[in-house]
């Protein structure tokens, strides 16, 4: 089996991976919250966790050596794009310095392929969290080489992760609270955490069959945030 080592493993995208590929790799979680280890040495037994901070990158350096992994999949972000715009400095910490120490981690330590998770927000960016992630795509396009892949995924919201609009759509339901929307001409662009592993898988395969880098993404349902909140408010019991 192959060893994949998943920066950010303990969150919705990395542990929805693990959960898929369970039985297929030898996986690594690097990740820094205590109570998400916990719940994902719970679940998945056999994923060998680590506490580790990309920011760090002798740590990192040291960590990917150790473990030479055969695939690296960076999940690790500050993903919200509120708190990016009012905390530009820490997006830019971890989402811009984490990712440059992952590719120098991963050409150090020759890892055959290392793919990172993008957002459709990377396309024509209007915020600090679309720009870190515009970025890091150009940082690992410039770091990819013949013997350290470089490929990345671009992702929607994935639906009912920590912090998105359905689990806060509801918390609000619970407590018989009205639902609040920006604008009832708010759109956007939603896929599952299945959708998003298939997404990560098909790049993995994809990146066999060719030597360039390339970001990898595919068709999406555009939900309308009104109708969400009319359909949960209406199948809510």
């Amino acid at each position: 089996m192959k060893k994949v080592l998943i920066t950010g493993g303990t969150g919705t995208v990395g542990s929805a991976f693990i959960k898929k590929y369970y039985h297929k790799y030898h996986f690594y979680s690097l990740s820094r919250g205590e109570e998400q280890i916990a719940e994902l040495n719970h679940k998945f037994p056999k994923v060998k966790t680590l506490i580790r901070d990309i920011c760090d990158l002798d740590q990192l350096i040291n960590t990917f050596e150790y473990i030479k992994p055969d695939i690296v999949i960076h999940a690790a972000a500050l993903k919200h794009v509120n708190l990016a715009e009012v905390n530009p400095s820490k997006a830019v910490e971890i989402n811009l310095k984490g990712s440059l120490n992952v590719a120098k981690a991963s050409v150090r330590a020759k890892v055959p392929l290392t793919v990172g998770v993008s957002t459709d927000k990377a396309c024509s960016p209007e915020s600090v969290y679309g720009y870190t992630k515009k970025m890091m795509e150009q940082i690992f396009t410039e770091y990819h080489n013949s013997e350290t892949k470089f490929v990345c995924t671009r992702f929607a919201n994935v639906a009912g992760s920590r912090g998105s609009v359905i689990p806060f759509f509801k918390r609000l339901l619970e407590k018989n609270l009205p639902l609040k929307l920006t604008s009832v001409d708010m759109n956007r662009l939603m896929f599952s955490s299945e959708d998003a592993s298939h997404l990560i898988h098909d790049a993995i395969d994809h990146s066999d069959k060719v030597k360039e880098s390339f970001v990898l993404s595919k068709k999406m349902k555009s939900v309308n945030m009104l109708k969400l909140a009319e359909h949960m408010s209406s199948n809510h019991y």
